[in-house]
């Protein structure tokens, strides 16, 4: 029964942070310029988000949901962060470095990467409508007996998506070993203008939304 209700936990973490958008997305192109610190730290914003909100979920909090200027507001911000971070990509891909070693940018640091990850998995409608409506028919069944299941749910989410950050950072790390100033530049290029699509269709449904 543990390792099932653990299992489930696992399941769920790697169900919201294994498909591939907008944050595995910035992720891969942190690591390929910073390298797997950067990408990783970016990783574990996001996965704090997640499982914060696995515990909103079991404990209930589907009433955020009523509220529907909370979804607006965040398709809206959401969107523009995407354009903040698409444009920042597009300048990277106009300014290439001169060398893989001039690729990450001196003044970042961990905790900005780790900002950056928590913003965008928070102000992500898509992450939300995950966790309070296809996870609660699921969630809600262990919530029976709150102080032996809910943390065994929460513990296998940490699992899952933090297991998958390490590895899916750990991976794109050790092909940065051969990365080019040419192919930094690419990673920039389209990881830019995938964000920027990203962040169009965020607006187009936060602007639907009214």
């Amino acid at each position: 029964m543990i390792l099932g209700v653990l299992g489930k936990g696992i399941a769920l973490g790697l169900g919201i942070a294994v498909p591939i958008g907008p944050i595995n997305l910035e992720i891969a192109r942190r690591t390929l310029r910073g390298g797997f610190i950067a990408g990783w730290a970016m990783g574990c914003g996001a996965a704090t988000v997640d499982i914060t909100y696995a515990i909103l979920s079991s404990l209930g909090f589907r009433w955020l949901l009523n509220e529907k200027w909370i979804l607006r507001g965040m398709g809206f911000a959401g969107g523009l962060l995407l354009i903040y971070l698409g444009m920042m990509s597009l300048r990277g891909a106009l300014h290439p470095p001169r060398t893989v070693d001039d690729a990450a940018p001196p003044t970042r640091r961990p905790h900005t990467h780790y900002l950056t990850g928590l913003l965008m998995t928070c102000l992500s409608p898509m992450t939300l409508l995950f966790w309070f409506v296809a996870v609660p028919g699921v969630v809600g069944q262990f919530a029976a007996n709150p102080r032996h299941d809910l943390p065994l749910v929460c513990a296998g989410v940490f699992c899952g998506t933090f297991g998958w950050v390490c590895a899916f950072t750990s991976f794109v790390a050790l092909l940065g070993q051969w990365k080019t100033p040419r192919w930094l530049r690419i990673a920039d290029l389209s990881g830019g203008l995938v964000l920027l699509i990203f962040a169009a269709v965020a607006l187009i449904r936060a602007a639907r939304a009214f």
